[in-house]
């Protein structure tokens, strides 16, 4: 039995994004030495703050759902998430509905609720369609149940593990088959769009990934509120302004502008880290870098061992994300907008492309941030892009093959969604901490 990491090297944490974030806080709380090298000069990875015509900024999604894993994770680390940013004047508080216009020009707001949905899609396309709608999203509730404890609650390492809920989880069956069954241009476009924002496409994306609609259904949708900061308001990198904080409160060593070019093997194990100016004992690394990078430059021996795996890892693929500011606050949404209000657009073109656009007022302006997957490109950094319910398990496990490595990320079996990246990092540093008890 090892001893905890505080009485000797520390756990080393590859990267400061989401992952590398949640998993470092969370170690530095079970009492581990933690010291958390990242490449760039910021912490936030693709949510990190910047400024922008002397406004703080982000690339992060202004609307967040899903909620439980954020306050999961504040909670285990410290000060619970409410708490925390009621000690900032801000709070998480429910987003107004999205607005979606089709490519037809129309356009409906979809609640979030079960009951909203329902009283909307049977208004605006007739009962047989709501009933189509509600059913589909009815089974998906199940389909949540068993998905929770296969990458998101607990490690997906068997396949033996997909066998019990394998009826719900339909593994021939794609989210365009999920979308083409509602016989409704509009609705179909609607499914169709939870591929394109997961990094992939509908021909390829399992249909059990369509969870993510009952998932909004059942969570609802959040976004950073505030009376006393409102040009807060909407800017989801707070979270990684707060979760900074935490680590220094915990003593994490955090170390920006240092890269990380190999990993220190003593037999079968990981010891430390080769940075480009040194090297770095550590009892345990948690590797938050795409698998690409972990197991072909960093560990490539053990990449050859993946070969197979790897054979299946295609990029995700990333929306072109751009920003603009617009003197009127009813410019961008055609919508009267409060300093306390944050409103989502999505268009979609007839095959589900989704270009969303988030408006949050700041000053006299609106600021604009839009996240368009019509012209999203392949970024490994965004994770890997499914190919078929089989390309589940080709993702790399979070405990790893090899003894004092484990990883989290965008990549993990859990996907790409934020929260589900905030949780492979809980993930991980349950392993780690297992592995060094």
């Amino acid at each position: 039995m090892r001893s905890p990491s505080a009485g000797g090297d520390p756990v080393v944490v590859i990267g400061g994004g989401l992952a590398g974030l949640a998993a470092a806080a969370r170690l530095a709380k079970a009492g581990h030495s933690v010291q958390l090298v990242e490449a760039a000069d910021r912490l936030g990875g693709a949510w990190a703050p910047f400024d922008l015509d002397g406004v703080r900024v982000d690339r992060a999604p202004s609307v967040l759902g899903f909620p439980a894993p954020w306050r999961d994770l504040f909670r285990k680390s410290g000060r619970p998430l409410e708490a925390e940013l009621g000690r900032l004047g801000l709070a998480l508080d429910p987003a107004p509905a999205a607005r979606y216009v089709f490519s037809d020009g129309s356009d409906v707001f979809l609640p979030a609720d079960r009951a909203g949905q329902y009283e909307m899609m049977s208004d605006t396309y007739g009962n047989a369609a709501a009933i189509r709608w509600r059913d589909l999203l009815d089974r998906l509730d199940q389909v949540w149940q068993v998905v929770r404890p296969l990458g998101l609650e607990s490690e997906l390492r068997h396949r033996r593990q997909l066998a019990a809920g394998r009826a719900l989880l339909q593994p021939r069956r794609t989210i365009q088959h999920l979308a083409e069954e509602l016989h409704e241009p509009h609705l179909a476009a609607l499914v169709s769009s939870v591929a394109y924002r997961l990094g992939g496409v509908p021909q390829l994306t399992p249909a059990w990934c369509a969870v993510e609609l009952s998932i909004q259904r059942t969570f609802g949708r959040w976004a950073i509120a505030s009376d006393d900061h409102p040009d807060e308001v909407g800017r989801s990198s707070v979270l990684v302004d707060a979760l900074t904080s935490r680590l220094a409160l915990r003593r994490v060593i955090v170390q920006p502008d240092r890269r990380v070019t190999g990993l220190i093997r003593e037999g079968d194990r990981v010891v430390g880290v080769v940075l480009e100016d040194g090297a770095l004992a550590a009892s345990a690394v948690v590797s938050t870098a795409d698998p690409w990078q972990t197991y072909g430059t960093l560990l490539p021996a053990a990449g050859r061992s993946m070969a197979r795996a790897r054979r299946h890892w295609r990029p995700a693929l990333a929306p072109a994300i751009s920003h603009r500011f617009v003197s009127s606050p009813s410019a961008a949404t055609g919508a009267q907008l409060t300093r306390a209000t944050v409103t989502e657009t999505v268009t979609l073109t007839a095959a589900g492309q989704p270009t969303i656009s988030y408006a949050r007022p700041v000053g006299d302006r609106t600021l604009e941030t839009v996240h368009d997957y019509v012209r999203a490109t392949p970024q490994r950094s965004a994770g890997i892009a499914w190919d078929g319910f089989r390309s589940w398990l080709a993702r790399p496990a979070v405990t790893s093959a090899v003894p004092g490595l484990f990883l989290a990320g965008p990549f993990s079996p859990g996907g790409s969604h934020p929260s589900a990246v905030v949780l492979s990092g809980a993930l991980a540093s349950y392993a780690c901490h297992d592995y060094l008890s």
